[in-house]
């Protein structure tokens, strides 16, 4: 195997690990950032809503999320606004 088959195949298995599928494993992650658990609760209002959640499609499709984008936005809409004095 050359060095760019390397390459690519290490980024793979570091996607695999931040990718979330179904609407149980996004709302376990939410409550591991801090979320309350009741907050937490419904997955499909929070796709609606803007948050970066997609579906796999079709009839049969599940909600899918990625970790370090749904950690972004949570503390993006945690933060406190710094305005210049």
């Amino acid at each position: 195997m050359d060095d760019n088959n390397q390459q690519y195949d290490d980024g793979d298995d570091r996607l695999a690990g931040d990718l979330l599928v179904g609407a149980d494993a996004i709302r376990a992650y939410l409550v591991f950032l801090g979320m309350p658990d009741d907050t937490a609760d419904d997955v499909y209002y929070f796709k609606r809503s803007g948050w970066p959640i997609g579906n796999t499609g079709g009839d049969g499709g599940k909600l899918i999320a990625s970790k370090r984008r749904l950690a972004r936005h949570t503390q993006k809409i945690a933060a406190p606004k710094i305005t210049a004095a």
